[in-house]
């Protein structure tokens, strides 16, 4: 499956398309369900060629949708779209449709997403606090996915494709260094 590329912009009209007919289809809460799906089929392709053999009838096609759609708990108006993928031979598409989807529904609710690391992990309060800062900071929406970092010495580190802010003992570390 490695030779076969993805044309990019066809991806994005699929998840275009699908946005305009299921506006509603999923929530900031889904979308780390769905990166987590894209991920997993952007490295085992091979489950997308199944879904293409020509011996499994489409109630059988449908079946398999179902389960993938369970495994990752994704909204169910998605096996719409896979469905579709299938039946136009392009199943291949679905970890590229499924990355634009995330991408159109970021664009469309002023959202960002944000890696917190920390030295320990951080209760529901405190992240909270943390979405709320950069909420009031950015004036967008954040979606925060938290992860300890030892390296950090102490303190947080904040990151997100354009934006970056730290506040850590590693970063004072470096600075003093910097002045030597």
């Amino acid at each position: 499956m490695n030779h076969i590329s993805v044309n990019i912009n066809i991806a994005q009209k699929y998840a275009k398309a699908f946005m305009a007919v299921f506006p509603k289809s999923f929530s900031l809460a889904d979308v780390k369900k769905i990166e987590t799906a894209q991920i997993f089929l952007q490295k085992h392709k091979q489950i997308l060629l199944f879904l293409e053999l020509p011996q499994f009838n489409q109630e059988r096609k449908k079946s398999m949708v179902a389960d993938l759609i369970s495994h990752f708990s994704l909204p169910e108006t998605f096996a719409a779209i896979i469905l579709l993928l299938i039946k136009h031979n392009r199943s291949f598409y679905l970890p590229a449709v499924l990355l634009s989807l995330t991408q159109l529904y970021k664009e469309q609710t002023n959202s960002i997403e944000f890696s917190l690391k920390s030295t320990h992990n951080l209760n529901d309060k405190q992240i909270e606090s943390i979405k709320y800062f950069l909420t009031k900071l950015l004036n967008k929406n954040i979606i925060c996915t938290p992860s300890i970092d030892d390296s950090l010495i102490a303190g947080l580190r904040l990151q997100s494709d354009n934006h970056l802010w730290e506040y850590s003992i590693r970063k004072h570390i470096k600075n003093l260094q910097k002045l030597n």
